[in-house]
């Protein structure tokens, strides 16, 4: 894990590594408005940054001209964002947000009710920007970025979490019951470690861990909200099938699995 505290230095440091730039020329870049803000969030910030990470930046704009991108889908009636990708092997991402997404999502936690309500189908990205905003560290306007962070309910936005997560392991159960029932082991064992990973999502959502979707992070957020109790991380492995192995094992298993998927990738092309 990188325990390198995110800060605007950080990343004017990553960015002249990487593409010779830096946080100064980006906001002159982005040429902000009063009412605007701009903030960095993502893995580096997370405290898992590596050498292949994004770096992810944010633009909150009230300004409909600023709509340029690629469309994502965000939930029911609400406005999409708008998501740059910059080509290469470590991106510089720039999505924007409109300040009506943010009103949407402020209305919708206010009203949440975590015991009665169902979890609206957010989609997976536009969940990861609820929490990126949570932890996002302010690159210009800081006053205007505190301010709109400070109209969002992170404590709803965990409950609604928690719900969505219990939905999706309910589900699972189902459907590992059934395949059980019908005498299909394998599948069965491959959604009851779905059913365990919801589980787990639901269990980090409730310690305030909440961006639980990335799959990539659940081992690292697991280990770190554990802090060295490994009954549970224990148990976690075993349900993956990797108790007991060593770095080596591990390491081996997950070479041979990056193997196979470029094999699969070749006969699918």
């Amino acid at each position: 894990m990188n325990a390198e505290r995110a800060t605007p230095d950080l990343l004017d440091r990553l960015l002249k590594e990487r593409c010779g730039s830096s946080v100064a020329e980006l906001v002159e870049d982005v040429r902000l408005k009063d009412d605007e803000t701009f903030f960095w969030s993502g893995s580096w910030v997370e405290g898992f940054g590596n050498s292949r990470s994004d770096l992810d930046l944010y633009l909150i704009t009230s300004d409909k001209e600023r709509t340029s991108g690629v469309p994502q889908v965000t939930g029911p009636g609400m406005p999409p964002m708008y998501m740059t990708l910059t080509p290469g092997r470590t991106r510089i991402d720039l999505t924007v947000v409109s300040t009506d997404l943010l009103t949407a999502v402020a209305g919708f936690l206010g009203r949440f009710n975590g015991e009665t309500d169902y979890p609206t189908g957010w989609s997976d990205n536009f969940r990861e920007f609820v929490h990126r905003l949570g932890i996002g560290v302010p690159l210009a306007n800081a006053e205007r970025f505190e301010e709109l962070r400070n109209g969002i309910d992170f404590m709803k936005f965990r409950q609604y979490l928690m719900r969505f997560y219990q939905n999706r392991a309910d589900s699972l159960f189902d459907d590992a019951q059934g395949l059980l029932d019908e005498g299909d082991a394998v599948s069965a064992y491959l959604v009851a470690r779905q059913r365990m990973e919801a589980a787990i999502d639901m269990y980090l959502a409730a310690h305030g861990e909440t961006n639980t979707r990335v799959d990539k992070w659940r081992w690292k957020k697991l280990v770190r909200l554990l802090k060295g109790d490994t009954e549970l991380s224990d148990r976690f492995l075993e349900c993956e099938g990797i108790a007991g192995s060593d770095v080596g094992d591990v390491g081996a298993l997950t070479r041979r699995c990056l193997q196979f998927g470029d094999e699969l990738i070749l006969k699918a092309i």
